[in-house]
């Protein structure tokens, strides 16, 4: 670099671009990484346990003849002969 005027950069801008890419991946999986784990913690998780206890106490049969009872607007093909066949295999029926 004998007569010219550009001399080499100083070293602590050697590589700073490199050191800027580096931290920005860092950055960048930490947050996807605590991203993630909020979505499952505070949305996933809720949600499951929701269905969890809806479905300790849920009888589709019972469901069942709440709908058959209603008119048949609401369903047009309606089993009424699905409780008894349950029955029939020797299988409780929860009452409402």
């Amino acid at each position: 670099l004998q007569g010219s005027d550009m001399s080499p950069p100083p070293a602590l801008m050697r590589g700073m671009l490199h050191a800027y890419g580096r931290k920005a991946i860092g950055i960048s999986f930490v947050g996807g990484v605590a991203s993630t784990l909020a979505f499952f913690f505070l949305y996933v998780q809720p949600r499951h346990n929701k269905y969890e206890e809806f479905f300790k106490t849920y009888d589709p049969y019972t469901r069942m003849r709440e709908i058959c009872a209603q008119n048949k607007k609401y369903m047009h093909t309606c089993p009424d002969e699905l409780a008894k066949l349950y029955e029939e295999k020797g299988k409780p029926i929860q009452s409402p």
